[in-house]
């Protein structure tokens, strides 16, 4: 409804009650009471309007914060289809002490006896450690820097700064670019390089299992197909 039809409506309305009211002072000969319900009526309105807008207001920012977690949602679901899920499976085979790390990975948030906010805690403070070797750092070195476009465009998208872990974690593959890019091929690397590298890979590793635990349950639910193709590359 445009501005004009919207100003001849509340004209129309206007017109409409006092025509009514006209005919109520006609029947009962009563102005006084009338003149005191439409007072009343006036007093009451601005709290109806307070609430009606409150209300209103609630509802849509709460429909905006869903649609804009739904689009985060398959910015992260696109990062583990096409990058996240085959990087976190290379990193993994680097850490085949760790069963936790394991765990997650098949089953997201679902582990026995764990809510997904203590699988999570339990990650922030769990010791990763990687152990880079030859074949590993040179598939995750050649996955990430041939799928930088990619990680831009995702990166790009404003809506990932709402997703705490999310953002962190793309500048955690960012970071291993700037490391690639300084450090070279594996020949190249010194164990310093490597004992700083295997921070970094951890540092990401933490990370995408955190955003997997959320995303995993979301695809399951929503994107079978979606997740059966991450779940294949993560799994390992």
């Amino acid at each position: 409804m445009n501005l004009k039809a919207m100003r001849r409506t509340t004209i129309i309305l206007l017109i409409l009650s006092i025509i009514i009211y006209s005919i109520q002072i006609l029947l009962f000969d009563d102005p006084r009471t009338t003149f005191f319900y439409i007072l009343q009526d006036l007093a009451f309105m601005p709290i109806t309007i307070a609430f009606a807008t409150l209300m209103v207001g609630e509802v849509l920012n709460w429909r905006e914060k869903n649609e804009r977690k739904e689009k985060t949602r398959m910015l992260t679901s696109t990062f583990f289809t096409e990058i996240g899920a085959i990087l976190a499976h290379y990193t993994l085979s680097m850490t085949q002490e760790d069963d936790f790390l394991h765990l997650v990975a098949r089953n997201g948030g679902h582990i026995d006896n764990m809510t997904e906010d203590e699988i999570i805690q339990k990650l922030e403070h769990h010791k990763i450690k990687v152990k880079l070797n030859k074949e590993g750092y040179e598939k995750a070195r050649n996955l990430i820097l041939s799928n930088q476009t990619n990680l831009l465009v995702i990166s790009s998208n404003p809506l990932i700064l709402e997703h705490e872990y999310f953002t962190e974690m793309l500048w955690g593959v960012f970071h291993l670019i700037d490391e690639f890019r300084l450090r070279g091929e594996w020949e190249a690397l010194s164990p310093t390089d490597i004992a700083h590298l295997n921070a970094d890979f951890a540092k990401v590793l933490r990370l995408m299992l955190i955003n997997w635990i959320g995303n995993s349950e979301y695809l399951a639910k929503n994107y079978p197909a979606f997740y059966n193709v991450a779940f294949n590359k993560l799994d390992y």
